[in-house]
Order: C-alpha cells, then sequence, then structure tokens
C-alpha cells in the first residue's frame, strides 16, 4: 500500500513538474516584456498555424495588432516574428555568426551526415559548400549559361505563337512558364536537352510539379516531431523506411514496381544518380561542358573531407554524397520560384500598360544590333535600369516565399536591447517589411510604382531572396533568366489581360506563395516600316 502511495506521489510530481516546465518556458516572452496573441499548452501557437491558409497574410495581421517584435511559441520553441529592420540586419548580416542556421524540421534533422545539401547545412559544412558553389553563380559562368536559357525561352515563343496564331486568345501563360523553366533546369543544370513546350506529360516536370504540391509542415510526422522531439529519429526511421523497404521488394520482386511507385523526390533523385552516373563513365568527353553538374562534380571529391572552424584548414570540395542533394536542391527550387515571379511579372504587365509601354521603349532603345546575339542579350538584360526597377517592384509587392527566410540562434546573445537564448527562431514579417510606408515612401507602398528603387533604402528593406552571407545562392541566375525572358517576349508581343485575369490571380501558400493561374492575350508587335 504504502509502496503504491509513493509510485503514485512519484508520478504526480513528475506530472506537475513537467506541467511546471512548460508554462515557465511559455513565460519566456513575458519576462522579456514581448507581447504576442494568446498561445495553447503544449501546441504552443501551432494549432493556429497549422489552420490558417496564408502564413504570410497572419503575420503581418498580428504585427499590426502586436508590434514590429512580437513571440510565438512553435511547440515550447520561442519564435521572435520580427518586422523591426534594425533588428534583422544584427541578424541576417551584424551578428550572423550567431545566426546562421536555418529552421529545419525535427524530423530531417536526423537525415545520415552526409546527405546534407546546403539549404540544411549549418557552420563550417556551410560555409565549405557555399564557397564551392559560389563561382558556379558567377557572371562569367550565367554568361555562359545564357545560351542554354535563350534556347529555352525561344522554345516558349515557339509554342506561343502555335497557341495564339497570331490571335488574341486566352492563354495561361504560367503553364508556359513553368514548362520554362523546368526546361531552363534540364538543360543548365544537367546538360539535358529537353523540350518541356510540347512534352506536356514529362516525368521531370510532373514529379517536380508534386513535390511542390506537398507541404512538409502538414505531414503529420514533421507535425509529431516538432510537438515532440524525442520522437524526431523513430518517425524518421519509419517514414524513410518505407522507401528502403519498397526498394527491397522491387530489387526481389521487380514486377512490384507496377505497384509499389515510387515517391516524387525518390524518383527525382534516381533520375539525377542516373545521369551522374552517366557522366562518371564518359567524363573524358565532358571538359567543355558548362551546367550546374559538371561544375558541383569538378569540384567533387571521394576523400574523407573534415570541416574546420578555421576555413583555411578545411578543403574547399564537395563530399561526393554532397552532390545529389545539391542538385536535387536546385532542381525544385528553381523551378517553381521563377515560373511564379514571371508570372507575377506579367500580371502586372497586362494590367499596367503605362508600365509595359516604358518598358517596351526601354527595349526597343537598347535593342543593339537586332539581330539576336546571344551574348549581347546577357549584357542588354544586365543593363537596362528601368527593367531591374520593375523586376525589384514585383518581388517587393509579391514575394515568392516567407517560410524559407527563418533563422536559428546558435548562441545566446542580445540584439538590439532584446536577449534572444539559443534555440530560439526569428521569422521575419516579410509583408510588413515590403509595404511599410517609413521604408517605401513617400510613394504609397501599395501602389505599383518602379521608380521607388532609384532610391537607396534600407538594406534590409527588400529580401525577397533574404539577405546577408546566406540569401539565396541563386538569385542572379534566377534575375538573368527572369530578365531575358521578360525582354523576349516584350519585343515580340503586347501583352493584354484576358476576361478571366482576376479570377485566374486568386493566391494560395504553401512554401511557395503562387497565383493559380495568369489568363493573358498576346498581342504581336507590328514589324517595323520600313
Amino acid at each position: 500500500m504504502i509502496l503504491t502511495i509513493a509510485l503514485i506521489s512519484i508520478v504526480i510530481c513528475i506530472i506537475a513538474a513537467y506541467i511546471w516546465s512548460i508554462n515557465n518556458r511559455y513565460d519566456y516572452f513575458k519576462r522579456l516584456g514581448i507581447s504576442g496573441p494568446p498561445h495553447h499548452f503544449f501546441f504552443g501557437h501551432y494549432k493556429i498555424l497549422w489552420s490558417i491558409k496564408s502564413l504570410s497574410k497572419q503575420l503581418q495581421e498580428w504585427t499590426r495588432q502586436y508590434g514590429s517584435i512580437y513571440g510565438l511559441f512553435m511547440g515550447t520553441t520561442p519564435m521572435y516574428v520580427v518586422s523591426d529592420v534594425d533588428f534583422l540586419q544584427e541578424v541576417y548580416i551584424k551578428q550572423f555568426s550567431s545566426f546562421h542556421s536555418r529552421i529545419i524540421a525535427r524530423a530531417l534533422r536526423t537525415e545520415s551526415p552526409g546527405r546534407v545539401n546546403l539549404f540544411r547545412s549549418i557552420g563550417a559544412r556551410w560555409r565549405r559548400q557555399r564557397h564551392v558553389l559560389n563561382p558556379t553563380f558567377s557572371s562569367a559562368k550565367l554568361k555562359l549559361m545564357s545560351p542554354l536559357v535563350n534556347r529555352s525561352i525561344g522554345a516558349m515563343l515557339n509554342k506561343i505563337s502555335q497557341i495564339t496564331n497570331n490571335e488574341h486568345k486566352e492563354i495561361n501563360i504560367y503553364d508556359l512558364y513553368q514548362r520554362l523553366t523546368m526546361d531552363v533546369i534540364c538543360r543548365c543544370a544537367f546538360g539535358i536537352d529537353t523540350d518541356m513546350q510540347n512534352d506536356i506529360n514529362n516525368p521531370y516536370l510532373q514529379k517536380s510539379a508534386a513535390i511542390l504540391k506537398i507541404d512538409v509542415d502538414e505531414l503529420l510526422f514533421i507535425r509529431l516531431s516538432n510537438l515532440m522531439p524525442i520522437l524526431a529519429r523513430p518517425l524518421h526511421d519509419i517514414f524513410f523506411g518505407m522507401a528502403h523497404i519498397r526498394n527491397k521488394l522491387v530489387e526481389l520482386i521487380p514486377f512490384m514496381s507496377n505497384y509499389l511507385k515510387e515517391s516524387p523526390d525518390v524518383w527525382l533523385l534516381n533520375r539525377v544518380q542516373d545521369v551522374v552516373d552517366l557522366r562518371m563513365k564518359s567524363s573524358a568527353n565532358l571538359k567543355n561542358r558548362v551546367d550546374l553538374l559538371q561544375l558541383m562534380m569538378d569540384a567533387t571529391t571521394n576523400d574523407k573531407v573534415i570541416d574546420h572552424a578555421d576555413d583555411h584548414l578545411t578543403p574547399k570540395v564537395l563530399r561526393s554524397d554532397e552532390l545529389l542533394p545539391n542538385i536535387f536542391l536546385f532542381m525544385v527550387a528553381g523551378y517553381e520560384t521563377t515560373s511564379t515571379a514571371l508570372a507575377y511579372s506579367t500580371y502586372e504587365l497586362a494590367t499596367k500598360p503605362e508600365i509595359q509601354d516604358k518598358l517596351i521603349e526601354e527595349i526597343n532603345h537598347n535593342n543593339g544590333n537586332n539581330n539576336n546575339d546571344i551574348e549581347e542579350d546577357y549584357e542588354i538584360a544586365n543593363n537596362l535600369s528601368y527593367l531591374d526597377f520593375f523586376v525589384r517592384e514585383v518581388l517587393r509587392m509579391y514575394p515568392i516565399t516567407v517560410k524559407a527566410m527563418t533563422r536559428e540562434c546558435n548562441t545566446t546573445t542580445v540584439v538590439c536591447g532584446h536577449k534572444v537564448e539559443k534555440g530560439s527562431i526569428i521569422q521575419p514579417d516579410i509583408l510588413s517589411i515590403h509595404y511599410n510606408p517609413d521604408l517605401w515612401g513617400p510613394e504609397d507602398p501599395n501602389l505599383f510604382i518602379p521608380e521607388r528603387h532609384a532610391v537607396k533604402r534600407h538594406p534590409i528593406a527588400w529580401m525577397p531572396f533574404g539577405v546577408g552571407p546566406r540569401n539565396c545562392i541563386g538569385m542572379r541566375f534566377a534575375l538573368m533568366e527572369l530578365k531575358m525572358c521578360l525582354i523576349q517576349l516584350l519585343r515580340q508581343y503586347r501583352i493584354l489581360p484576358g476576361d478571366n485575369i482576376e479570377e485566374g490571380f486568386k493566391r494560395q501558400e504553401k512554401l511557395v506563395i503562387q497565383p493559380a493561374a495568369i489568363f493573358v492575350k498576346l498581342e504581336k508587335h507590328s514589324p517595323p516600316s520600313t
């Protein structure tokens, strides 16, 4: 009897201590004098965030209520939501060494050490990978890849001509942009000469689209691992072990492949591995290739690589098991983001003819020899100031993602008078920053005015690609592709709004914030009179 009472007392004490410790964690922001919306015990703010349709708009709404710095809880982990640009400048730039990590779902942090791409790597490993990959996106390398981009754009324009037959036919140009960006990725990343505009059932296109339809944060095993980190390893092993079991079954019983389909991400990884294997076998004939895969392969070693805190002691190479994850990262990341930026650009051009007129005038004025010289197109894309203002304004008003901008505090520090403890999360409120009249005035930030970018702004005022040392490594490539496409399109066509343009422009948000469709009509320019 006494033993039973003692055991019950111990259990009660453990439960009471657990509840006290959880409640004590929820006092974190209260102790710091930072307000925020009410939370739920154990879940923090997850229950609210799981139920909303748009994270970016919800953060913006809370900023209006609680100010430029407020607190949320991811389970019991504190998250600072910030639109104070001085605070963010400390986080992303001045104190980068204390905030060098991105937030990764708990179950995905348990991945084997080698299979880590640039997005997920931290510390010395991130610095090594970034050092190796940075030259891939240098001006010289981009110029070498620009003919591949131009050929993909040419294929899209040919398809537009076939579809419209020079008539004012309404089309969803977003579909064509998605095929364009996948063409560009296959050609620039793998050296595969694809024709996505006509091969609409191409598996690369379908599998990439399927991957991006999945919101990782909505997966049950991800949510459970975030709420209960102790379950991260077993949940990871169960989820990813299923793919291993599937492969073994197919290996033993080949006809099972008809019933046990590969997941889209596994299918893409296997196809990339096939391309890598083919390259390895014929490496002697590939010295002159300039695609992303070859540039990475040239920097890859099978030797053991040890990451040191001192960069001078770390070899500037990729490990062999880091090659595939990084190629996969660039393939998936470059597909939806650039096509969505093109979609938003086209919407603004269709609905604001006066801005389109200015762009067409600038393009025609800088048309060079008008002989479709590819190198000249690359230089023109980099030197059109109004086009640059236009693209920047598109990305200010329509940031492509907010989820990829988070940072984790790696060392307890003080930022602008606020103590930030190790393990805390920093989430910038991109919409509040991009629409802040103090940062983007005197013109109304709700109006589309490209000329506002002629004025120098705060370093954090514009962050569609992130800022600081860990900004998007593919930013320059994306901007090159975006500008070259708009130049070629506007040389040949005037963009008119379709009858259903507003209906198609309804946006949804997962990892990427994207419209459902962009319905436009394209009017062929009259040939110049002689």
